[in-house]
């Protein structure tokens, strides 16, 4: 479409581009946790130590740093498939909370919910779109299976899980524990229950 433009590519994989690449995803990820959301390419360079002309040939833009961090960030979420969606809610549970316990998911989490950073938030909630796709797939995939109802709705399941993962840090400041997300899987589970097998458990 006019207009567009195909985004770059950024830096190779391997070697020192991508320690750089790492460094200034890094970078950018500690001052989110520190809760600093103004600041551009030069301060960039000059906090993690990087030639100026390499940060803004390949991140000329806040846009661009903003995506180069969340990217690295987002990475850190495996979506389990092991073939059992009891297993995979119970791994993916435990995955998400720890990531959105840390101090960049908390600092993200304030931003969209104060309202105050709109560009910012828009960035972020860009972002994960695909990324809770990906979440989704997995519910989708126990559909598939006959482990899930299938008047669920992925979204719905995602959603469920992930909000109480996300208030806790953000409202209680401290992660859940051990038995606040075995309490959620089982409630997940139980909402997520096949119809008919969960008729046959209620005749037994």
């Amino acid at each position: 479409m006019a207009g567009e433009t195909t985004p770059r590519e950024r830096v190779r994989s391997g070697g020192r581009s991508e320690k750089v690449r790492r460094e200034v995803a890094r970078t950018v990820l500690d001052l989110l946790a520190e809760g600093v959301v103004d600041f551009g390419p030069s301060e960039i360079a000059a906090r993690a130590g990087i030639n100026r002309k390499t940060i803004y040939r390949w991140w000329p833009t806040y846009t661009d740093l903003i995506r180069e961090a969340l990217s690295e960030h987002s990475g850190t979420v495996e979506v389990p498939d092991t073939g059992s969606w009891p297993r995979d809610l119970r791994l993916l549970a435990q995955r998400l909370a720890a990531f959105f316990a840390s101090p960049v998911e908390m600092s993200t989490s304030a931003i969209i919910a104060g309202r105050r950073q709109p560009e910012l938030a828009a960035l972020i909630l860009e972002h994960f779109e695909p990324v809770q796709q990906e979440w989704r797939r997995m519910v989708a995939r126990g559909i598939s299976r006959g482990e899930v109802d299938t008047a669920c709705s992925p979204r719905a399941v995602i959603n469920m899980l992930v909000s109480q993962l996300v208030l806790t840090p953000l409202t209680l400041c401290r992660p859940p524990t051990d038995e606040e997300i075995e309490e959620l899987v089982t409630l997940v589970l139980r909402a997520t229950k096949p119809a008919i097998t969960a008729r046959r458990g209620d005749a037994e």
